[in-house]
């Protein structure tokens, strides 16, 4: 058991602020906090991922356009491997990424 300390409000920093959580057998965890409408580029990830909105606000597009979710706090998103997908601040947005892998 580990515990994980979350920053459940958005202070100053960089634009893109990526921290490294946890990286375990199975699973990585990170939390991305985006400023000033910051916008994380489409991309995907090769392993199943939930994104979790800890504070402010944003949105989740996926890249053919075919889904937009408003991320707000206790909004909780699944994402299948390999679909497309970016995150725009609006203006800033702390979430959480956690990947599921078969291994460490």
């Amino acid at each position: 058991m580990q515990i994980l300390p979350l920053q459940t409000t958005i202070g100053a920093g960089k634009d893109k602020q990526i921290e490294p959580l946890f990286h375990g057998p199975h699973r990585r965890v990170f939390q991305i906090t985006l400023r000033n409408s910051a916008i994380l580029d489409s991309h995907k990830a090769a392993a199943p991922i939930t994104i979790q909105c800890i504070a402010g606000s944003g949105i989740l597009n996926a890249a053919d356009g075919s889904a937009s979710i408003d991320l707000t706090p206790g909004i909780l998103v699944t994402i299948e491997p390999n679909i497309a997908h970016e995150v725009k601040a609006l203006p800033s947005v702390s979430i959480l990424v956690s990947q599921f892998t078969d291994h460490s």
